[in-house]
């Protein structure tokens, strides 16, 4: 049976895979991106919520929070 962790890890690997999709970006370039605005600490400290939205509504969400932070992409 799969840990929460296990579950966050797997959330948080597809949404990193899901935002450089939308972005043109690589894997890697999508998660530096994340990381450098603090998205990949919200989204685990979020995942209970996160996780029962879909991807597209949480990469709007998520890009809307690294523009406050600085982030560049929209």
């Amino acid at each position: 049976m799969p840990t929460k962790e296990n579950n966050i890890i797997e959330y948080l690997v597809v949404f990193v895979v899901e935002f450089a999709k939308r972005f043109g970006l690589t894997e890697v370039q999508s998660f530096n991106y994340l990381n450098q605005y603090g998205a990949m600490v919200l989204l685990e400290q979020q995942y209970n919520y996160a996780h029962t939205q879909s991807f597209a509504s949480m990469i709007d969400d998520v890009t809307q929070y690294c523009q406050r932070k600085g982030g560049q992409l929209k």
